[in-house]
């Protein structure tokens, strides 16, 4: 053999070794790279998702119902069915539902409603709110967070998010 063709032999093999490791290291990558890329791809620009809450039929107009929102908890990677996600307050209002999350929006804790005086009272720091939401006392920097709020078929659907406390503004956080 020549030297010429053991050159062109030798080039060869290196070169194919050489796309054959890549190929190898680009089919193992792949498999890395879509785990730590999957979170981002799901996460949508809009917070929040659609759960069913309540019948219809089972809200009155006089006073608001306490109700668990309960649905898929993610976390990243992680899924964990039927989890308690949070609560909150449901009432008719005319032909519309009207629904506000059950924490407080100053610290975060959960909001009762006193039927007697017909309003809202966080039992941390004393913050009041009226049927409306509205705040009517405390430290509150404002009103309950309002959700929206569809029927399907006699149910109830609420887009559950959650808020940042401690901030004039509503900012939603998940």
């Amino acid at each position: 053999m020549t030297d010429e063709s053991q050159q062109g032999r030798r080039n060869f093999l290196r070169a194919a070794a050489g796309l054959g490791s890549a190929a190898l290291g680009l089919l193992l990558a792949l498999p890395g790279a879509s785990y730590v890329v999957d979170p981002l791809l799901r996460a949508s620009g809009k917070k929040g998702r659609w759960l069913p809450v309540a019948e219809l039929e089972g809200l009155e107009e006089e006073h608001p119902v306490s109700v668990s929102v309960v649905g898929e908890q993610r976390d990243a990677w992680t899924r964990a069915p039927q989890r308690k996600l949070g609560m909150v307050w449901l009432r008719k209002k005319g032909e519309q539902v009207v629904a506000f999350n059950a924490e407080c929006p100053h610290l975060g804790c959960k909001v009762g409603y006193d039927r007697d005086q017909k309003h809202f009272a966080c039992p941390c720091h004393e913050s009041a709110f009226n049927q409306d939401g509205d705040v009517q006392g405390g430290p509150a920097p404002r009103s309950l967070d309002p959700l929206e709020t569809r029927v399907v078929d006699g149910k109830v659907e609420v887009r559950f998010v959650r808020f940042r406390a401690q901030t004039a503004e509503r900012v939603e956080i998940g």
